[in-house]
């Protein structure tokens, strides 16, 4: 290792502290909250990059935008390979967004002060559903299809998309507005009415495409048969969104009309 002399007094030599740098890697700069966040360094002289082992390296967490710290903690770096880690449960952090942390080294009279800052999103999972009004339908019968976006953040003037794939693999999309709901937790409703085309079975999928703060959520799949039901509802056409004390009656005034056929 290199060493610089310098001379402040006549005839007394004095040791000038050697640069230092500190190298900083995440596990991910995106993480899920409430996953484990793995922060693992390095710290080594400049001249020569040789490992500064048995040195104390600060560690500070804090939100874009805040004034305070949220987490801070010291550590010795590992002897001879100079190297430390830091393992933190997320959730501790409380709350999403950018964060970063400032690693530093406060050096002394061998090595020069070091610091470096690296940042990462703390994000969560939304959940999107969809529903349709029903799964067997005649050619031409309008269904409502509805769903919500759950714990997205902000959710506001944003959009889902849902997709139709036809019977035959060809497939089409809309782009339905959210509409924000209130509650504890933040999310949004979708909603609109479609007339299927084809004949056959259609596959329904909803997508929201996330942002900084929240992952991308899928919808299950679901099916829909157009002209392929059997029975009651090949014969009769209900208009979709009748409630289920409506379709009883229905059903009896049908049963009824079967007896009277058989009496005449």
């Amino acid at each position: 290792m290199a060493i610089a002399l310098t001379t402040l007094t006549p005839g007394v030599a004095q040791v000038s502290p050697e640069g230092s740098r500190i190298e900083v890697t995440l596990s991910d700069n995106q993480i899920l909250f409430g996953s484990l966040l793995v922060v693992s360094g390095r710290l080594s002289s400049t001249t020569n990059n040789v490992p500064i082992p048995l040195a104390t390296v600060r560690l500070q967490y804090y939100r874009e935008g805040d004034a305070e710290f949220v987490r801070e903690v010291t550590m010795t770096t590992s002897n001879p390979e100079g190297r430390f880690e830091d393992r933190v449960n997320t959730t501790y952090l409380l709350r999403i967004g950018t964060w970063s942390v400032n690693a530093s080294f406060a050096g002394g009279r061998i090595y020069e002060r070091a610091s470096t800052i690296v940042s990462f999103n703390l994000v969560v999972q939304p959940s999107l559903s969809l529903y349709v009004s029903a799964h067997d339908v005649r050619l031409g019968q309008s269904i409502v299809i509805d769903g919500l976006l759950f714990a997205c953040i902000p959710c506001i003037n944003d959009e889902v998309e849902v997709t139709f794939t036809r019977p035959d693999n060809t497939n089409f999309s809309i782009t339905l507005p959210l509409v924000a709901i209130g509650g504890p937790y933040s999310g949004g409703y979708y909603n609109t009415t479609v007339t299927l085309d084809a004949k056959g079975v259609w596959r329904i999928k909803a997508t929201w495409m996330g942002n900084d703060v929240s992952l991308p959520a899928f919808s299950h799949v679901e099916e829909v048969r157009v002209g392929t039901s059997t029975g009651l509802f090949k014969d009769t056409w209900f208009p979709i969104g009748l409630g289920l004390a409506t379709l009883v009656v229905v059903a009896i005034l049908l049963a009824r009309r079967g007896v009277l056929r058989k009496n005449t």
